[in-house]
């Protein structure tokens, strides 16, 4: 039950490491005021009231000290907690105001300008608000900002920008959010309103490993803010990988190197000026493999394309019983990966497919060439008219095409990419030559040698070192429960070895590797074989 109400009104709480580290960034004098606008169990307050006191502060300290929670409880129990009765108000913090004399309301709608923000807001997404208050909440930041956002961005974007209207001239704001704002487009509204409003002190993200919010599965982000009109700065990136010690992070934020880079962080310097908020801005976290000796753009030895999209998976991808009680002509059916997890190893056979055949998985996928004369009395056909009375042929893609039950058309591909990935992201050989939906990438290799069969498997060992999975975190865009996402072009701009330059040696060595590699997986026990073909990878003279 806690679990559900945390998801319910997006609250996680902030760990003291991370509390304490924003706030004695954001304060900086004992008659700083303080304003917490998601206060949640209070641990970025109670830092808050440590900080002021270590800076001078005493006496009647709930002066300088406000805090907002939507939910009665929060806010109770908070403002006993901290002696903060006449400073911790239950309110929706998107519907305040700030006073124009810095004095707070009697009916509590409106709260004083501030020198510090720190807020570790709502995760909620969309979804979960009923339209006519999204509509609202929406009209109000619009206003507010002069800025159009999408009605796809998560409560957190609102909460940002918002807390920006309480902040004083020379203010800081911290807010610890997810980082998908980072990449996605609904981001590109916050991250234009950041440049022109902003000067960014740094962004701070943290590996997908290293989750900061278990229950919350999503990737963190702290954004430093600084309400300056003089926005000549360098914006410090900040990864943070693994066993990094986060007490570290101030010191680390004090080092005005253009670039740090060890096993445990990465930071880059870089221009605000030179910051384009329709670009993604995760690449800024990591070294540009592409240029090092050695490797090459994948998009210079082959072509990426998704797999086939449908647009009605449900009409147009058959089971072998659906087909046998349909009465299907098979001529009008080519075998199919429908999911992705229907493909878990390293290659995808036709031993495989039989599996999944008999495991009465959708393997079939309706292809008929449209031409009507072809599909005159037959039992396909009737299929088709009976997908007519349900509507199929209405969807958002199939009303798109000419002839709406002719799917697009792809040459089968000898690597298969996992479009979207968790825990495991891999590049399949596809030895059943086999088509694919829109779950999976397609990989066509375009230089020679990496067509023939042992350059191939050589490739395909290189894809799937370690070294190439850390490259695909930094080119791709990370979701929810660390969701990793590649698109074609963004697959593309994969930076992977040249095995043109390898030795046909070690083109065999990486072969066999990837051989062993393909039958450990079946065997679930890939690790050994994974950390002898990294080691390999590592040390490959080019």
């Amino acid at each position: 039950m806690a679990l559900e109400v945390q998801r319910r009104f997006g609250q996680f709480k902030t760990p003291v490491v991370i509390a304490k580290f924003m706030v004695r960034w954001a304060i900086r004098s004992h008659r700083d005021i303080v304003l917490d606008p998601c206060t949640g169990s209070g641990i970025l307050l109670h830092e808050a009231i440590k900080r002021l006191k270590e800076l001078g502060a005493s006496g009647r300290i709930f002066k300088n000290i406000y805090g907002v929670d939507i939910d009665p409880f929060v806010t109770e129990n908070l403002a006993s907690t901290l002696g903060l009765h006449e400073s911790i108000f239950c309110a929706d913090f998107l519907k305040l105001r700030p006073s124009g004399d810095g004095s707070v309301a009697e009916n509590n709608s409106e709260l004083p300008l501030v020198n510090a923000v720190v807020c570790n807001p709502p995760y909620t997404r969309h979804q979960q608000f009923s339209q006519r208050y999204k509509k609202e909440i929406k009209q109000i930041i619009e206003s507010e900002s002069g800025v159009k956002f999408s009605g796809l961005s998560s409560i957190y974007v609102h909460f940002l920008i918002h807390a920006t209207k309480f902040l004083k001239e020379d203010g800081r704001m911290v807010f610890l959010t997810p980082s998908n704002f980072l990449d996605v487009n609904y981001g590109v509204a916050l991250k234009r309103f950041l440049l022109d409003n902003f000067r960014i002190f740094s962004i701070t993200v943290f590996s997908e490993e290293e989750l900061l919010f278990p229950k919350a599965s999503t990737t963190a982000c702290i954004t430093m803010l600084e309400k300056e009109s003089d926005r000549d700065n360098f914006v410090k990136f900040l990864k943070i990988n693994p066993h990094f010690d986060l007490d570290k992070l101030p010191g680390l934020l004090k080092n005005d190197s253009a670039l740090v880079k060890t096993n445990k962080v990465f930071m880059k310097k870089v221009s605000q000026f030179s910051l384009n908020p329709v670009k993604k801005w995760n690449r800024y976290f990591n070294i540009q493999f592409g240029r090092l000796k050695g490797f090459v753009l994948l998009g210079k030895i082959a072509n990426v394309q998704r797999g086939i999209a449908t647009g009605a998976n449900e009409f147009f991808t058959l089971s072998d019983n659906m087909v046998k009680e349909l009465r299907l002509e098979h001529v009008f059916l080519k075998p199919v990966l429908a999911k992705a997890r229907d493909a878990p190893f390293y290659d995808f056979t036709d031993d495989d497919l039989q599996k999944l055949r008999n495991a009465g998985k959708r393997v079939w996928l309706l292809t008929p060439s449209g031409e009507e004369a072809e599909l005159s009395d037959s039992n396909t056909f009737r299929y088709i008219e009976e997908g007519e009375h349900f509507g199929f042929h209405r969807r958002h893609l199939t009303s798109k095409r000419r002839v709406w039950y002719k799917c697009e058309k792809r040459v089968v591909a000898p690597i298969l990419f996992t479009y979207m990935n968790r825990r495991n992201p891999r590049f399949i050989h596809n030895k059943a030559e086999i088509q694919v939906l829109n779950t999976f990438l397609c990989l066509y290799p375009n230089d020679k040698s990496i067509k023939e069969k042992t350059g191939l498997k050589a490739f395909l060992a290189c894809l799937n070192s370690s070294s190439a999975c850390n490259r695909l975190r930094n080119i791709g865009r990370f979701y929810g429960g660390g969701l990793l996402k590649v698109e074609p072009k963004e697959l593309e701009q994969l930076p992977v070895l040249d095995i043109s330059k390898l030795r046909e040696h070690d083109k065999e060595t990486l072969a066999t590797l990837f051989e062993r590699l393909c039958t450990s997986s079946r065997q679930c026990r890939p690790s050994e074989v994974q950390k002898e073909l990294d080691y390999v990878v590592s040390h490959l003279k080019q």
